[in-house]
């Protein structure tokens, strides 16, 4: 499917090969260091955690790689029919990627109601955008946007059990991790400002990595 001629995604201006190798090495970087963290974090859970820690920890990473591969191989591609189904799955595993950090992070709640309850909100958001994403793809892109940032901040609503059950550095780490995120959409829409991509994606690996630390450091403490 090709991308269709009217859609904004036309519009932007075409990345130089400086700010296409910039973007490869940061994706690059970010999975390079996610191959190394995810087996410290597998082998912290099979000495502190549980199998169901194991599970969830599975479903954070295949999100993960995920994003981050997906995002690697859209933004690298050249425009083509190809680059358009890219997108798709791009743009859906950023979806994948919020409910797979949420698993990690609520599996480490000892209020399993809560965790479980929270878990159905993100993973019901996720369907949903997914769905959008994969069969109507190109539409209520603005929309999308604004439901990331939703289903992200999601656990605002659940601020003060979180604050009882999880350790101060994971909550400060969790935050910072998500404002990170929320304000790296600067960037994302800045289309004029040179290395505009690259440095997106570089807040989006930051963010991951805050995330990453704060849940390796909650594992086995709940």
């Amino acid at each position: 499917m090709a991308m269709p001629s009217h859609h904004p995604r036309l519009l932007k201006r075409s990345y130089t090969q400086g700010e296409l190798i910039a973007d490869g090495f940061i994706h690059a970087a970010a999975i390079v260091a996610g191959l190394m963290a995810f087996s410290a974090l597998f082998a912290r859970v099979t000495i502190m955690g549980s199998l169901s820690d194991g599970l969830a920890m599975a479903v954070y990473a295949a999100g993960f790689f995920l994003l981050f591969g997906f995002s690697c191989a859209y933004n690298l591609a050249p425009d083509s029919s190809l680059k358009w189904t890219l997108r798709r799955f791009d743009h859906s595993s950023i979806y994948l990627m919020i409910a797979g950090t949420y698993t990690a992070i609520l599996s480490q709640l000892p209020d399993h109601a809560l965790a479980w309850t929270l878990a159905a909100v993100v993973w019901g958001g996720t369907i949903c955008g997914v769905g959008l994403k994969l069969f109507l793809p190109g539409r209520y892109d603005r929309v999308s946007l604004l439901a990331y940032v939703a289903l992200g901040w999601v656990a605002v609503i659940a601020f003060k059990p979180l604050t009882q059950a999880l350790p101060s550095t994971t909550l400060a780490l969790i935050v910072v991790g998500g404002l990170l995120y929320t304000g790296g959409i600067v960037f994302y829409r800045w289309h004029s400002l040179k290395y505009q991509n690259a440095i997106w994606h570089g807040f989006v690996a930051c963010a991951a990595a805050c995330h990453f630390t704060a849940i390796i450091l909650a594992v086995g403490r709940s």
